[in-house]
């Protein structure tokens, strides 16, 4: 739920640029500062998780989210919406590495379905943000879309809360990032794997952010027919996600996302050139495998490397780094949009698959 109130933003982009008057370029700072918020959260989540319990994480987690969407539903000026923006980025970055300690505690097996059903989850969330979308746009204000995710996170959170049956231990945590850089980064593959997930959520932040506006105004598509397509991502999301953990139990979780990489290059090739119906659907179903396919293979793939005792902190502290890389995704595709247009800075996305492939057969060498 907390998913779909983040990315129901970007299928009111359009509508929400109008309103505060800015540009797309403006548009994706505040979008990069949202999720720089998340990057640098990610670390004290986990390290809180490992020391305290992922239950307090958790509640603190949706709480500041619930702060956030409150900023959202209420802002009528752009710093407002930019504040909103952050404390959501903040929260969802605590919520998400304590998440992650959750299930690496309970599945000690199948972690590629675990995590793929997680991410199928995820996309779920996803999804919802386009009917969210789809409810408000040209029929009440744009704001109006983060009342439910208020009420629903509420809920939400007084159901963690309940649930909980650990006690809530507070203590003072120290965060040692010295000791947990020297752990992580003492080999070339700690690099290299930070390349591919660095690189990979450029790439998904930039696009998930400005796909709605690129498909109406490079594609003639209607603010209706963009926000469904946005919705199909996920959609595919849902169903390829679980499939590519289970692969990349039998397969290797490296080749696994290879071949995915490779969905995701054919599929932003015929986003490009294509202007059908039917080469829009096949463009847009690759591009979702080549997205959303590669984030549970890798998440099996660093769990098999990381210390089971140091999982949360470690996990954290590489989520703040390649989500801080990502953060600048919505930034440069508004920019190079604002300067040039969205085919632009799409096709120069290409650059980023490219690297992402180097580096996966390096590691498949290995």
């Amino acid at each position: 739920m907390s998913l779909s109130g983040v990315l129901v933003v970007a299928p009111m982009l359009p509508e929400i640029i109008d309103y505060f008057e800015i540009t797309s370029a403006e548009a994706g700072v505040s979008i990069s500062f949202m999720w720089a918020c998340n990057a640098l959260a990610q670390y004290p989540g986990g390290r809180y998780s490992d020391r305290l319990s992922s239950g307090i994480v958790l509640v603190v987690s949706q709480s500041v989210m619930i702060a956030g969407f409150l900023l959202l539903a209420t802002a009528v000026t752009f710093p407002m919406f930019v504040g909103g923006l952050g404390l959501i980025g903040a929260g969802y970055g605590m919520f998400e590495t304590a998440g992650f300690v959750l299930l690496g505690t309970h599945f000690t097996e199948k972690r590629g379905r675990a995590f793929g059903v997680r991410d199928a989850a995820v996309n779920l969330g996803s999804a919802l943000s386009a009917l969210l979308a789809v409810a408000v746009v040209g029929t009440t204000q744009w704001r109006d879309a983060f009342l439910p995710v208020l009420v629903l996170l509420g809920f939400v959170t007084v159901g963690s809360h309940r649930l909980n049956r650990r006690s809530y231990s507070v203590s003072r945590v120290r965060l040692d990032l010295v000791t947990v850089g020297r752990r992580l980064f003492r080999s070339r593959q700690t690099y290299v794997v930070l390349l591919v997930m660095s690189v990979s959520m450029f790439v998904w932040q930039g696009s998930a952010s400005f796909l709605p506006t690129y498909l109406q105004a490079s594609k003639s598509l209607t603010s209706f027919e963009a926000t469904v397509a946005f919705s199909f991502i996920f959609v595919v999301g849902m169903v390829v996600t679980p499939l590519a953990g289970a692969v990349s139990e039998f397969w290797t979780p490296i080749r696994t996302g290879i071949v995915a990489t490779g969905f995701g290059i054919v599929g932003l090739a015929l986003l490009v050139v294509t202007d059908s119906f039917v080469g829009l659907a096949a463009a847009l179903f690759a591009y979702a495998v080549g997205l959303t396919a590669i984030w549970p293979v890798m998440y099996v793939y660093l769990s098999e490397v990381l210390s089971d005792e140091t999982l949360g902190g470690d996990l954290g502290a590489l989520r703040t780094v390649y989500f801080a890389v990502g953060s600048l995704g919505p930034a440069y595709v508004g920019t190079m949009a604002a300067r040039f247009d969205y085919s632009t800075a799409f096709t120069s996305l290409f650059v980023c698959f490219g690297l992402t492939v180097g580096a996966l057969v390096w590691l498949a060498r290995r």
